[in-house]
């Protein structure tokens, strides 16, 4: 990403810059001499989902930092986007073992009964104390 010289960030250099009188290809400019015209690099700062930043660009030798003045995490939107993405593991766990509560499943009555149990624990994850952040899953019959 570049710095423009009216402050805008893009991703790349402008073809041709002009420099006084005249235009020169970006690509066969030294990074001093595109500094010198107000043009340079520009690093952002690596964003967290659900979190809102107020940045400052802080020019750091010829390149210019996004630095963090301050960042609000949405704690809520994270929860439910988690609890979302949980509830969906839940659900195809539980997709994977529906053939054991089918009226012709080849297992005998206690097996029925652990995969039964299984499912309900799956059921249940929802409720538990540390959800959505702190899930433990139960444990599939026979592992």
């Amino acid at each position: 990403m570049y710095r423009y010289p009216d402050g805008t960030i893009k991703r790349r250099l402008p073809n041709k810059i002009t420099d006084g009188d005249v235009v020169r290809w970006s690509k066969d400019m030294t990074v001093e001499q595109l500094d010198a015209l107000g043009y340079n690099e520009a690093i952002p700062i690596q964003r967290q989902p659900f979190t809102t930043y107020t940045t400052e660009w802080v020019k750091d030798g010829l390149v210019y930092r996004e630095q963090i003045v301050t960042a609000v995490v949405d704690e809520e939107a994270r929860d439910a986007a988690l609890a979302e993405s949980v509830r969906a593991e839940r659900d195809r766990l539980l997709a994977e073992c529906d053939w054991t509560q089918l009226a012709d499943v080849p297992l005998d009555a206690l097996e029925i009964g652990l995969w039964a149990d299984y499912r309900q624990a799956l059921r249940d994850v929802p409720g538990q104390a540390g959800f959505p952040g702190a899930v433990e899953w139960p444990v599939r019959p026979g592992e």
